[in-house]
């Protein structure tokens, strides 16, 4: 993305005006940093009102269409809000509602996918990573520390959940997928195999739920490069860490709460869909001939998680 250099001049200019205002000469750069963070916070805020109150038509519609397939009048304009990662934004648009479904709607929220009073994509996922590494509480306070200003620990477990279920539904649908012959046949039909091999690798440890301890699984698919030779490690005078010249990249990760059956499946369907199927030496070396038809039995009794532990 690029930007007029002498615009960002200006407001570089504008800013650094304001800066030195508020600085009392004995103040250092410390207190220069974190009072320019609090003014570009404010000022991209105001920013994207006018931004998105800038995108309405100039001349208002009495009437737009309806979903219900009638017309919406135009009411009055009415405010709302967005979540940012610059904080809350407020702004005004033209609100239509409809005599015949008392549906109403904002054209300009369509126009630019917002939903008023819910957070936007970017502070979701920065949220949702926040909330899957840190308790949300502990996210919730490194939200404010780093955004400058409070989101709630309700907040935070909201859009870690949305992207929780959202993986689940989509790891259903691979599940599904994986293990429909027809499907496969049509995906084995089409395959292109490439040398190489791609790993796989499991690992499980016990976690406290609410009322009993049940054991995570979790699975990585990655593939590995080579690195400059390094000294062999010792340990007690022996050597220890094979393959110290490969690095493993790519990584991709994938845990649930499930039975080893189960979990099989889901480690099959991850592997399609990071393309398993296509790194020839890795299925041929695992199932030797008339390998497609017994990879299609052990994905779905889950025997295919026995064979790669063992």
């Amino acid at each position: 993305m690029e930007f007029s250099t002498r615009r960002l001049e200006q407001v570089a200019k504008l800013l650094a005006e304001e800066i030195k205002e508020q600085l009392a000469e004995k103040q250092g750069i410390n207190e220069m940093e974190q009072m320019m963070r609090e003014l570009v916070k404010e000022a991209a805020g105001l920013g994207i009102q006018q931004a998105i109150e800038q995108g309405e038509e100039r001349y208002a519609r009495k009437e737009v269409v309806c979903g219900c397939g009638e017309k919406a009048k135009f009411v009055s304009k009415r405010e709302a809000v967005l979540w940012t990662v610059f904080g809350k934004v407020g702004y005004k648009r033209r609100y239509y509602l409809c005599a015949e479904c008392h549906q109403g709607q904002s054209p300009l929220d369509q126009k630019y996918g917002i939903v008023p009073g819910q957070v936007t994509q970017a502070l979701s996922s920065l949220l949702g990573v926040l909330g899957v590494e840190v308790a949300f509480e502990e996210a919730s306070q490194l939200a404010e520390r780093f955004l400058l200003f409070r989101v709630s620990d309700n907040t935070v477990r909201k859009q870690t959940e949305g992207y929780g279920n959202a993986q689940a539904q989509a790891e259903k649908g691979w599940i599904e997928k994986a293990e429909d012959e027809k499907s496969l046949q049509v995906r084995e039909r089409s395959l292109e195999y490439r040398s190489g091999r791609i790993y796989a690798s499991i690992d499980g440890a016990h976690v406290p739920l609410q009322h009993e301890w049940r054991e995570l699984k979790t699975l990585c698919w990655y593939k590995v490069e080579k690195i400059g030779m390094t000294t062999p490690k010792k340990h007690q005078g022996q050597p220890v860490g094979e393959q110290n010249h490969l690095h493993a990249k790519d990584m991709k990760y994938y845990c649930d709460i499930l039975e080893a059956e189960q979990f099989g499946r889901l480690l099959w369907a991850t592997g399609i869909q990071n393309n398993i199927d296509t790194y020839d030496q890795y299925l041929r070396q695992l199932y030797g001939r008339n390998w497609f038809k017994k990879w299609v039995n052990h994905a779905q009794t889950g025997n295919l998680l026995k064979n790669l532990v063992q």
